[in-house]
C-alpha cells in the first residue's frame, strides 16, 4: 500500500466523529525536539491529516496532544511523556525511539497489518527492536 492509501484506510476505518481530531502542529514539533529527529513522514502525515492518536490495533496509538477528550484511548501518558520515561528509566535506549507500537516491524507493515485485520502479530524481540520507517 502506498502511504496515500494507508492514511485513506485509516479515515474509512474510522470516519469523522469516530477518531481524535487531527494533532495540532505544535504537538508534533514538541515530539520532534523533545526526541531530536523528525517523525517519520507516513506517522506525521497521520497525526496531522487523521488523529491524533486512536489509531491501530485497540487504538493504541498514543495522543501528542489531547489530554481531556473522550478520545483518550489509553491509560498511558502522552506519547513525549511516555518517550521521556523511557529514556529516563531504561539505561541505553535509543534516543531516536518512540515507543509508539514496540514491535519488530515497520510503521507501514504494522498499519497494514491492523488494516487487513490481522489479529495477532508475533511477540517483539527480547532487545528493543522497533518499528522503523523503512
Amino acid at each position: 500500500m502506498t502511504e496515500d492509501e494507508i492514511i485513506h484506510a485509516i479515515r474509512e476505518r474510522y470516519p469523522a466523529g469516530e477518531r481524535p481530531p487531527t494533532a495540532p502542529p505544535e504537538a508534533v514539533a514538541e515530539l520532534e525536539a523533545a526526541v531530536g529527529f523528525p517523525m517519520p513522514p507516513l506517522l506525521k502525515r497521520i497525526y496531522l491529516e487523521v488523529a491524533d492518536g486512536g489509531f491501530g490495533r485497540s487504538g493504541e496509538a498514543l495522543s501528542l496532544a489531547d489530554t481531556q477528550s473522550r478520545y483518550r484511548y489509553s491509560d498511558a501518558d502522552l506519547l513525549v511523556a511516555e518517550y521521556r520515561g523511557r529514556r529516563r528509566s531504561t539505561p541505553g535506549y535509543p534516543p531516536s525511539v518512540v515507543p509508539l507500537f514496540p514491535e519488530d516491524f515497520t510503521l507501514a507493515e504494522r498499519l497494514q497489518g491492523w488494516l487487513g485485520g490481522e489479529a495477532v502479530f508475533p511477540v517483539a524481540p527480547a532487545a528493543p527492536s522497533y518499528c522503523t520507517e523503512d
